[in-house]
């Protein structure tokens, strides 16, 4: 069992998922002592491979991660939004905008599988794409369960979801978070992207939040314009690692 006194911690969701031991480092900061003793946590415990979110203006973090081994995959922005008080109530159920349900698992997952080629997991070549595609699959399925998700339907078959925004609400902080959000290929470049984002900010009002975060790639541009159109602004910025070890005999 990991403690909290620990420089890393196992994910067993990860772990269970990929089929071999995933940890990740606890601060974002490393000094020459602390990634000392993250690697030698790393060996202890056989861990395949160790995720490290770095603090992007950190130069000495930069500098160590790479002599520890660490690759870089990837980059990420955090934005965030003060959310207003709405003057009127939500208006949650635009056009061919609702809330998704598990009738919806199949479609929504087809989407999820195609639509988010651009983030780590997929860039490190790693993890085989057909487990990456397979973990965005889980990953709509398991929010589709356990918390909101709204989609946007086909103008010509209302049944059909061709779009989904997940949320997920921390109700003792008063925030949400924007998890997942995707429009299936020919549906883009219409608007549905934005709809589906305003239709979840009017979500998290109607559920008591004050402030809403949302993750993206660096490189994703559109998604950036997307969120700070309705008024998200940068927050954090950080680098993505993954340090792998050779797989021991017999394992994954």
């Amino acid at each position: 069992m990991t403690s909290e006194a620990e420089p890393a911690t196992i994910l067993p969701w990860d772990t269970d998922f990929f089929g071999f031991c995933i940890g990740r480092v606890r601060d974002s900061r490393l000094t020459t002592n602390s990634l000392e003793a993250i690697l030698q946590w790393n060996d202890d415990r056989h861990i395949r491979c160790l995720y490290f979110s770095a603090d992007a203006t950190c130069d000495k973090t930069l500098a160590l991660a790479h002599q520890g081994d660490f690759q870089f995959v990837d980059m990420r922005v955090d934005l965030s939004l003060v959310l207003e008080p709405a003057a009127a109530p939500a208006a949650i159920h635009r056009e061919n905008i609702r809330p998704g349900h598990l009738a919806d698992l199949a479609p929504l997952q087809a989407i999820a599988r195609l639509s988010h080629h651009d983030t780590r997991f997929f860039k490190d070549r790693h993890f085989p794409v057909i487990r990456a595609e397979a973990l965005y699959a889980e990953w709509i399925r398991r929010d589709l369960e356990l918390h909101r998700v709204f989609v946007v339907s086909s103008p010509t078959h209302p049944e059909l979801p061709i779009g989904y925004i997940t949320c997920l609400v921390d109700s003792a902080k008063r925030q949400g978070r924007i998890g997942l959000i995707a429009v299936a290929d020919g549906h883009q470049g219409k608007g549905l992207g934005r709809a589906l984002v305003s239709a979840g900010l009017d979500f998290f009002r109607s559920a008591g939040c004050c402030q809403v975060n949302v993750a993206t790639q660096s490189a994703n541009i559109p998604a950036q314009r997307l969120y700070q159109a309705e008024g998200f602004r940068t927050c954090e910025s950080s680098v993505w690692f993954h340090r792998w070890s050779p797989a021991e005999e017999g394992s994954a």
